[in-house]
Formats: structure tokens, C-alpha cells, sequence
């Protein structure tokens, strides 16, 4: 009796652990499902759409086409226009990180308000870009702007800038919004860093007569190199795929429809010209071959900043 009582048990308990098993099968298929559905289907549909024709977004349309698509962005002027525009972009990520590198060396000095302001550097970065860039291209307006206000009081009627409508004001105007909205975050991270460096470091190098720059330069710069690293990768990759906050600028311009980013396409980024290729003018083959160069000029950034890395970045 006892005998067969073990081995009801035994059943039961191989029948809940197979209906265990077959429920944590079901959970985990739920994100795969989603992941294949909404991210490889789509994937796998943007190769195959670089080396074919097809009507708007019409797959059964689909007609190889011989490498036409390739040929057709690499001798497009624009394309280059979008790229050049991106990498001057770019440069603004790097100006953000010594903003943030520089700031957050004040604030690990431990003053009176320290925690306040680390939290009013982060507000910027934590808006919405699209409130952010309204709020700017109204400082920014040509006629009632604050800008060219503050500008023409201090220096007279001549230094009053037309921003919308030239090509260097309306990309410093872009800039200047993106640096002043990324620092946030490095300043997190960088504060974080700071303060996990051992005192212990600091006390030594005194003993040994080593002044302020020179512990920074031998002792902060080395022990925050793994933060500076990810903060570079970081904004390399988010870099290179600057959307929002030109787009937003363009389009309360009013040229969203028309794929115009400023004079002289000074906006224009090279993710802002995919959307405009594929979505405003449906040519989704020639899209997705600038998505493709897109992501081997970013895979291409990131194995020659590792690379890079080997010679600088110290870890413990």
C-alpha cells in the first residue's frame, strides 16, 4: 500500500513538472514569437528589398533588379549630403562628453549643492526632444526670438542672425540643441565613476608630491577610462542615427512633406533621409540599402573604437 502510494506521488509530481516545464516553454516562446514577428521578419524583408524593384510597399512586386539600388544611393548626392551632415553631428556627442567630463570634476569636489545640480544637468536629457526642439526654435526665431533679442542688445541690429534661413545657422541651431540636451547623462555616469575611485589613490600621489593636474591626468582619467569608453560607444552609435530633434526642426518649418531639411538640406541626417526615402516617397529598396551602409559604417565605428580601446582604456 505504502508502495503504491510513493508511486501516485511520484506521478503526480512528474506531471506537474512536465506541465511546469511545458508553461515556461509557452512563456518563453511569447518574446521570441514577438521578436521574430516584429524584428527578424522585417529584417530578413529589408535585405532582400536591396536588390530588388517593387511598387511602394507592394511585395508581390518585388523584380531583381541587379545591384541597381547600390548604384543608384552611392551616386546620389544627397546621400552624401545626409552623411557629411551626421558626421558634423557626430562631432557634437564628443563636445557633450567633455562638457560632461568637465562638470562632473566640479561636482565630485563635494561643494554645497552638488546633489541639486547633478539633478538639474540630468532634466535635459530626460525631456521629450520634441518639447525640447519646439522650446529652442522659438529662442531660435528670426523675429521674436530671445537669441537675436539678446544679441541685437548687446551688439546692435547687425548682429541679428537668420537662423531658419541659412544653411550654417540652421545647422549650428541643430547643434547646439543636441549639446545642450545629451551632457545628462554623462554627467550621471561620470559622477558615478568618481566616486568609486579609492581615496586611498589620491593620499598616495600626495605623499608623493603630485599636484591636482597631475593626479588627474595619472589617477582620475585612467580609473574612469571603462565609463569614458562606454560613454564614446554610446554616443557613436546614437550619433550616428541622429532623428528627432532634426527631424522635429525641419517639420515645424513646414517642409515635412516635402522632405526638404532646411536650406540647402543643412537638417538633413542620414536616418532622416532613409524615413523621407522609404515613407514620404515609398522607395523603400533604395531605404534600405542606405539602412545597410548605415549599419556597416556604425559596426565598422565600433570594432575600431575596441580596438582602440586596448591601448587606453584600463580596466581592473
Amino acid at each position: 500500500m505504502k508502495r503504491e502510494n510513493n508511486l501516485a506521488l511520484f506521478s503526480t509530481r512528474r506531471i506537474w513538472l512536465r506541465k511546469e516545464a511545458l508553461f515556461g516553454l509557452i512563456a518563453a516562446c511569447i518574446p521570441l514569437i514577438g521578436y521574430m514577428l516584429f524584428q527578424l521578419t522585417p529584417l530578413i524583408i529589408s535585405f532582400v528589398t536591396m536588390f530588388v524593384d517593387m511598387k511602394g510597399y507592394d511585395l508581390t512586386t518585388m523584380r531583381w533588379n541587379n545591384f541597381e539600388n547600390f548604384r543608384t544611393v552611392l551616386t546620389d548626392k544627397t546621400f552624401w549630403v545626409s552623411l557629411r551632415n551626421t558626421a558634423l553631428l557626430l562631432l557634437g556627442q564628443f563636445v557633450s562628453l567633455t562638457i560632461a567630463l568637465i562638470t562632473s570634476s566640479f561636482l565630485s569636489l563635494k561643494l554645497p549643492g552638488t546633489k541639486f545640480f547633478t539633478a538639474l544637468f540630468f532634466v535635459p536629457y530626460i525631456c521629450s526632444s520634441v518639447a525640447v526642439s519646439i522650446i529652442w526654435m522659438t529662442m531660435f526665431n528670426n523675429d521674436y526670438g530671445v537669441i537675436n533679442d539678446i544679441l541685437v542688445r548687446l551688439l546692435g541690429e547687425s548682429a541679428k542672425i537668420e537662423w531658419y534661413n541659412k544653411p550654417v545657422p540652421f545647422f549650428m541651431m541643430i547643434f547646439i540643441i543636441l549639446i545642450w540636451q545629451a551632457p545628462g547623462y554623462g554627467i550621471v555616469m561620470y559622477n558615478a565613476a568618481f566616486t568609486a575611485i579609492p581615496r586611498s589613490l589620491y593620499e598616495a600621489a600626495r605623499v608623493d608630491g603630485a599636484g591636482k593636474w597631475k593626479q588627474f591626468i595619472y589617477i582620475t582619467l585612467p580609473s574612469i577610462s571603462p565609463t569614458t569608453f562606454f560613454l564614446i560607444m554610446a554616443g557613436l552609435i546614437s550619433g550616428l542615427q541622429q532623428f528627432d530633434v532634426p527631424k522635429m526642426v525641419t517639420s515645424v518649418l513646414g517642409n515635412s512633406w516635402t522632405g526638404e531639411a532646411g536650406p540647402n538640406n543643412a537638417g538633413l541626417t542620414t536616418v532622416v533621409y532613409i524615413y523621407n526615402s522609404g515613407i514620404l516617397f515609398n522607395k523603400m529598396p533604395v531605404a534600405a540599402v542606405m539602412s545597410f551602409l548605415l549599419f556597416v559604417i556604425i559596426m565598422l565605428a565600433t570594432i575600431i573604437n575596441f580596438r582602440a580601446s586596448r591601448k587606453w582604456v584600463y580596466c581592473d
